[in-house]
């Protein structure tokens, strides 16, 4: 479904914020179903719902277009993993963040 055609169009739905609220899985149904859900406050569109595959094919297309368009770069390496932290018993989290940054 392009975002542009007349199908892309007609898929979409604009809901209030409380009606999304009230009657969520019925929203979340219709985005199954492969519809774009608008969600707006005050009249005004504040977040786009959709399938979360739609949504992964549509953040790599605009990653290569900003990548031909010389904006971005893609990264070619991996992440390491993070290495857990063990606190002694009794010991905050914030403390030992405090002592590590000295």
């Amino acid at each position: 479904m392009t975002a542009g055609s007349y199908r892309g169009y007609v898929n979409q739905m604009n809901v209030g914020t409380k009606e999304l609220k009230n009657r969520l899985s019925h929203y979340l149904r219709k985005v199954r179903d492969g519809e774009i859900v608008r969600v707006t406050d005050r009249g005004e569109v504040v977040a786009e719902l959709r399938a979360a595959e739609q949504a992964a094919s549509d953040e790599r297309a605009l990653l290569a277009e900003l990548e031909a368009a010389g904006l971005v770069t893609a990264g070619s390496g991996r992440f390491t993993p993070v290495r857990g932290v063990r606190l002694r018993s009794g010991a905050r989290a914030a403390r030992s963040v405090l002592e590590d940054r000295g």
